[in-house]
């Protein structure tokens, strides 16, 4: 995984005009990625990023293909919780992203 390397910082892209989550990542003398997906999206467009290592972590945990982010802004909380019957949540904080 490119974000593994040296920059791990993974940036998401929630675009709810066409619901599709984009993932971005790039590594600075190795290249980068960029992956996009459809999503049931609600709620406004929104530009976030978090730090790889951290987010990774939660889904793990989670263990599951269905998972549901509920997010406000771009710099608050992000709560993950898996669809279906296993009833947890796993809190990740974003990071700013740098113009």
């Amino acid at each position: 995984m490119l974000a593994d390397q040296k920059n791990n910082i993974v940036k998401f892209s929630i675009d709810s005009v066409n619901q599709k989550l984009s993932l971005s990542v790039e590594a600075q003398d190795v290249g980068s990625g960029r992956e996009a997906m459809p999503a049931q999206i609600s709620g406004e467009s929104l530009e976030i990023a978090f730090n790889v290592k951290y987010l990774i972590d939660g889904l793990k945990a989670l263990s599951t293909s269905d998972i549901q982010m509920q997010m406000n802004t771009a710099d608050s909380p992000v709560i993950l919780t898996p669809l279906g019957g296993l009833k947890m949540t796993y809190l990740v904080m974003p990071v700013q992203i740098r113009a």
